[in-house]
């Protein structure tokens, strides 16, 4: 299994991998013309998905309904919007799509996701696409869309005229069904306001690369960002007693010299996150223990094949490139991390030594324990 480097804190151990072949797991793959693949695995079967779809166009983002969680959305590569039913007798054909809806987005959708909107209107379907669109779906009377918001670049010095900026990640605050965070192409993050679709609230500046994930935490006010230019940044989203989002810090591996694609909070801690970076890496940071190093590193086999067991550690490796880690999610209630990669497949690992004393116990995530450690780490 994966080791931790010298003087780390925990320990990640493969619980199991399953492969998508030439296709994707999760979502992702293929390309406008080839198609793609969404597939849905099962824990309890890693060597075959539940559920095979095939996709007209290739498919770059997933999300499952939170409150019917047979019904997934899925975005496309050609700008255009999937539902489908897991439980249907055909369920790789869509009962709802967008191909040909004359106001779709036009371009790449890089994420979709479920809001929940409140007990009187239900949940929305949201969406984020690199024409600058981030849109909400309805699906009561068919599938229709309309434009929350169209990113637009700020003024540079010049004084240019301000124009769209590719949309690639958005999500919203903890108890915040209004506003949200959507990270873009030139770098910055923008506050906006479903009610107010003229103009953002206001503009994150500080990455000095395309912003590839934006996740706020599940315990307050902290936002992380992920980036092309190697960092991952924290946020104060609601701004602290200045009123504007403030970054509360920056954190970097000093060997870490390549893009990081992914970050996710761990549901069990409010100090704890991961990272999954092109140069095959995972990181999980804990700031309560250190905010200048990860607590845990590991990463995947070479991309010309290998076993994770040869690989003891970053610093002692000197093999051939190692195939990148694209996409994270922890589980809510156990410490087990599922790691996406650049080949297709998705690993399961179970952490330990992270100060996850809830979840390895089973009980209860004590909120206002966690909420403390977040604000500490906010500078609060």
């Amino acid at each position: 299994p994966p080791q931790p480097p010298p003087g780390g804190g925990g320990q990640a151990r493969s619980a199991g991998s399953t492969a998508g072949g030439d296709g994707s797991v999760g979502g992702g793959g293929g390309d406008k013309e080839a198609g793609g693949l969404v597939l849905v695995w099962s824990l309890r079967n890693p060597q075959y998905p539940e559920r095979v779809i095939e996709t007209a166009a290739g498919a770059l983002s997933v999300g499952f309904s939170l409150r019917i969680p047979n019904l997934i959305a899925v975005g496309l590569q050609d700008g255009n919007v999937a539902l489908y039913n897991l439980k249907s007798s055909t369920p790789g054909v869509p009962f709802a799509d967008s191909f040909t809806m004359p106001d779709k987005p036009m371009e790449p959708v890089w994420q979709v996701s479920w809001v929940d909107k409140g007990p009187d209107r239900g949940e929305a379907l949201m969406s984020i696409s690199s024409d600058g669109r981030v849109s909400e779906w309805s699906i009561n009377k068919g599938l229709a869309c309309k434009d929350l918001m169209l990113l637009r670049r700020s003024k540079g010095e010049s004084g240019a005229i301000a124009r769209q900026s590719a949309g690639l990640t958005f999500d919203f605050p903890l108890g915040d069904r209004n506003t949200y965070f959507a990270g873009t192409e030139d770098g910055s993050i923008h506050k906006c306001s479903c009610s107010y679709t003229e103009q953002s609230l206001d503009v994150l500046a500080g990455h000095a690369g395309p912003v590839l994930k934006v996740t706020s935490s599940p315990f307050g006010a902290g936002l992380l960002s992920c980036s092309a230019d190697w960092t991952v940044k924290l946020w104060d989203s609601t701004g602290g007693t200045g009123g504007s989002s403030k970054c509360a810090g920056t954190f970097r591996s000093g060997d870490l010299t390549t893009t990081v694609l992914d970050v996710a909070w761990c549901p069990l801690s409010g100090s704890v996150f991961a990272l999954a970076a092109a140069d095959g890496r995972v990181e999980i940071w804990d700031l309560e223990k250190s905010t200048l190093d990860p607590s845990l590193t590991f990463h995947g086999e070479p991309a010309t094949g290998g076993s994770d067991d040869d690989l003891m550690g970053l610093d002692d490796y000197d093999g051939p490139p190692l195939i990148g880690q694209t996409s994270l999610l922890f589980a809510d209630h156990k410490p087990l991390l599922l790691v996406g990669d650049q080949a297709g497949r998705v690993r399961v690992y179970k952490l330990s030594g992270l100060n996850l004393d809830h979840g390895d116990s089973g009980g209860d995530v004590d909120f206002e324990v966690q909420a403390a450690k977040l604000d500490a780490a906010l500078g609060r």
